[in-house]
């Protein structure tokens, strides 16, 4: 958040898992499409349905979060030679709130309210940031990932920043595999499940460093902009199914 641009974020404020369908029509650039679903860490197999849209009227067990979805509705071609997906971008906000409650010896635990749930949507267009269209067949011959970016403008959906920072954003892991923890004595020893990977984490960004003094705490975050842009960067790795106008 808070740079005009379409490939870097002066903030970056969560990353998160993403599932859907992009197709390239390389003959006939424009009939190309994009859709795909953005969920919050570790909740894709809860809130995601297996062609990659959001599950209606599911939950997930965070306390705050924002779920994204956007589909496809017109594609083109821009000046520059790059593809311009044009659609509606979905938002769906949830959030619950401590219940403040008298403590004590009995009991110590926390209440939430019910979730309430806000949504709302906007035109967004998000831009294959390369190659141009007419080296798409050329690019992917040697290569499967590729990178999409929007950026918006709060003035274009006022309650995208608000919802993307009241929210929180797990860790997600790369090559994530999980395992029972094998246990050495028994039962008692059983410690879960093991998911080894890489995390990837956000990438802080700081002021300046202040000069150093007996009441120094490090480097002082960036606040976020309140009012953006949001900069909604997607990586995508392209399955091994055949390219739509592809030999």
């Amino acid at each position: 958040m808070g740079r005009d641009t379409e490939t870097t974020a002066i903030v970056n404020v969560g990353v998160a898992r993403l599932a859907g369908k992009l197709t390239l029509a390389l003959d006939e650039p424009d009939a190309s499409s994009l859709h795909f679903s953005l969920v919050p860490g570790g909740e894709g197999s809860r809130l995601l349905a297996p062609d990659g849209t959001l599950r209606p009227d599911v939950v997930a067990p965070l306390l705050r979060y924002t779920a994204m979805e956007f589909r496809c509705v017109h594609t083109r071609v821009r000046r520059d030679g790059r593809l311009a997906f044009t659609g509606q971008l979905s938002i769906t906000h949830v959030a619950r709130e401590l219940i403040p409650i008298a403590w004590n010896s009995g009991n110590n635990s926390q209440t939430y309210t019910d979730p309430e749930t806000a949504r709302d949507s906007a035109t967004v267009t998000f831009v294959l940031s390369t190659p141009r269209a007419e080296f798409l067949t050329a690019y992917l011959q040697k290569n499967s990932e590729l990178v999409v970016s929007a950026t918006i403008h709060a003035d274009d959906f006022p309650k995208l920043p608000g919802a993307i920072l009241d929210s929180y954003w797990p860790a997600v892991v790369q090559d994530e595999h999980c395992e029972p923890s094998p246990a050495s004595d028994g039962e008692k020893d059983y410690s879960g499940i093991i998911c080894p990977g890489k995390a990837i984490t956000t990438a802080a960004s700081f002021r300046p460093a202040r000069p150093w003094s007996k009441d120094y705490s490090g480097q002082p975050r960036h606040d976020a902009p309140p009012d953006g842009p949001v900069t909604i960067l997607l990586h995508l790795q392209l399955s091994a199914h055949p390219v739509a106008g592809s030999p």
